[in-house]
C-alpha cells in the first residue's frame, strides 16, 4: 500500500491536499502532521512512505531546517515542497536543500498527480509555474 505524508499547519489546505490526493492516488494511505514535532513523529512511524508533501512555514520550522533535517535523517523519502512562495530564489534553495520537487500552493489540483508521478518515476518534479529556478 502506498503511503503519502502531508505536513502543513493549515487545516483547510491539508484537507484540500487530502481530497486531491484521494482522487489522484485512490489506493494511497494518507497521514498528516500540523507542525514539525508531529511531522517528526509521523516520519518515524512511516519511514518507508513513498512521498512527503511539506509546507516550509509551519510551527517548529525555521527556514529550510526541517527540509535539511529530513534529507539527513531520511534520505530515501522524497520530499516535495508545497509553498505559497513562488520566488525563484526560494525554489532554488529548496531544491539545493534536497527537495525532490516544488509545487506552488495556487497550482491546480491536477498538477498534484503530475508531481506524484514524476517524483515516483523520475525522482524529481517542478511545476512549470514555478519558473526557471
Amino acid at each position: 500500500m502506498r503511503e503519502i505524508l502531508i505536513a502543513d499547519d493549515h487545516p483547510l489546505f491539508r484537507d484540500a491536499l487530502k481530497r486531491a490526493l484521494a482522487q489522484a492516488v485512490p489506493e494511497a494511505l494518507l497521514f498528516e502532521a500540523d507542525g514539525v514535532p508531529a511531522l517528526q513523529t509521523l516520519v518515524e512511524a512511516h519511514a518507508d512512505a513513498e512521498l512527503l508533501l511539506l509546507d516550509l512555514h509551519m510551527p517548529g520550522a525555521n527556514g529550510f531546517s526541517t527540509l535539511a533535517y529530513l534529507r539527513g535523517q531520511y534520505p530515501g523519502l522524497p520530499v516535495v515542497v508545497v509553498s505559497a512562495q513562488e520566488d525563484p530564489a526560494v525554489i532554488r534553495r529548496a531544491i539545493a536543500h534536497g527537495a525532490s520537487g516544488y509545487i506552488p500552493k495556487d497550482d491546480h489540483a491536477s498538477q498534484l498527480q503530475s508531481a506524484i508521478d514524476a517524483v515516483c518515476r523520475f525522482g524529481e518534479y517542478r511545476s512549470q509555474r514555478a519558473g526557471t529556478a
